[in-house]
């Protein structure tokens, strides 16, 4: 998609995130990473470093800070725009201008090769792709988008401008709110591990007849498996977003605005607060309680409630600052190890003299 860069300018400008334009009023086809940039390009700028291979590539048009577009000055035919916040205005005017177009004007509305039972509701607006199968009693709200083979059982229900991509499947009674992303092969709804064992330890699957609430603005990543609750829901509260290959468990309750790295296992009815941050291979057992503000880091193992904001690491879980000092000792211990034996030695060798 093409745009003019006053164009773009103009729209932005009235939100606060572009404040001002100078240079050359050039058209802007996409946007590029600054090593590969060329003319019609726009990139964005966060260092220092970048400026002269954004010149130098020929670059249309760029996004910076104040501080940094001192540098663009003697760039010729480049549109320099800034902006408090160059990572957001990235996210922002990507988005909304140079994303893969999703509602093609050259689709079907409803491709002819998916299988939607009568009782569904789908939105006029809404677009479902090949292979989709939408039970009885779905309901797929305004603007969504249903991407080829995904599979929306009985009463699920899925929010306005909500997209789905390939191969995930929602699961009976699920729900996911507005302006949701969930990636390919995600399942959303799968039945909890729960079995109950006989005097025979022989084991028998507890039904899980509860749901998944996903709320508005999360995005789930490729691959992750959200188990419904035994009875309840599992939640995802709004504005969280999660990485490729998580496990969320039945009865997780998890809050707002989490970052969810991948590998994430949280085993069932935890609650997470908001504002949490997990990084890759954390691991949280079953029934505990994580206030809002936390991060766990460092492949963290949490077997205890975390009752006091701040950064956790390691296994067992520590804060941060006692798990650095505690890796900070260990890379001395074989130095320590031979200092003892020296020590070790030389009083072994005092004691045989005072004997003597």
């Amino acid at each position: 998609m093409s745009i003019q860069a006053s164009t773009l300018f103009d729209e932005f400008r009235r939100s606060g995130l572009l404040q001002e334009m100078t240079g050359v009023d050039v058209v802007i086809e996409q946007v590029s990473a600054v090593q590969q940039c060329g003319a019609g390009d726009l990139v964005f700028v966060d260092r220092e470093a970048f400026v002269q291979p954004a010149i130098d590539g020929g670059a249309s048009a760029v996004i910076t800070d104040s501080t940094l577009a001192a540098g663009f000055e003697s760039a010729a035919g480049m549109a320099v725009m800034t902006t408090p916040n160059v990572k957001l205005a990235r996210a922002l005017v990507t988005q909304r201008h140079f994303e893969r177009d999703l509602r093609p004007e050259d689709a079907p509305r409803i491709d002819p090769s998916a299988v939607i039972a009568e009782s569904a509701d789908i939105a006029e607006t809404a677009r479902i792709g090949a292979n989709v199968f939408v039970g009885s009693g779905a309901r797929i709200g305004a603007d969504a988008v249903v991407l080829a083979n995904v599979v929306i059982e009985e009463r699920a229900v899925v929010g306005e401008r909500t997209v789905i991509h390939p191969g995930v499947v929602l699961g009976f009674d699920c729900e996911l709110g507005n302006d949701v992303i969930i990636r390919a092969g995600t399942i959303l709804g799968s039945e909890g591990f729960g079995f109950a064992q006989d005097e025979k330890r022989r084991n028998h699957r507890i039904p899980q007849m509860g749901r998944v609430i996903i709320e508005d603005r999360v995005v789930i990543g490729a691959n992750c498996c959200l188990d419904r609750g035994t009875h309840g829901a599992t939640r995802v509260g709004s504005g969280t977003v999660m990485d490729n290959l998580c496990h969320i468990a039945h009865n997780v309750e998890i809050g707002e605005d989490c970052i969810l790295t991948a590998m994430l296992c949280v085993a069932g009815s935890t609650k997470i607060g908001k504002r949490v941050v997990t990084s890759g291979q954390t691991g949280i057992i079953d029934h505990l309680n994580i206030v809002d503000d936390v991060a766990l880091v460092q492949r963290a193992g949490v077997a205890n409630d975390i009752k006091a904001p701040g950064a956790y690491a390691g296994t067992p879980l520590m804060p941060l600052k006692d798990y650095m000092k505690s890796q900070a000792s260990l890379r001395r211990l074989a130095a320590q190890r031979d200092t003892i034996k020296k020590l070790e030695k030389r009083l072994d060798a005092l004691e045989s003299r005072n004997d003597d």
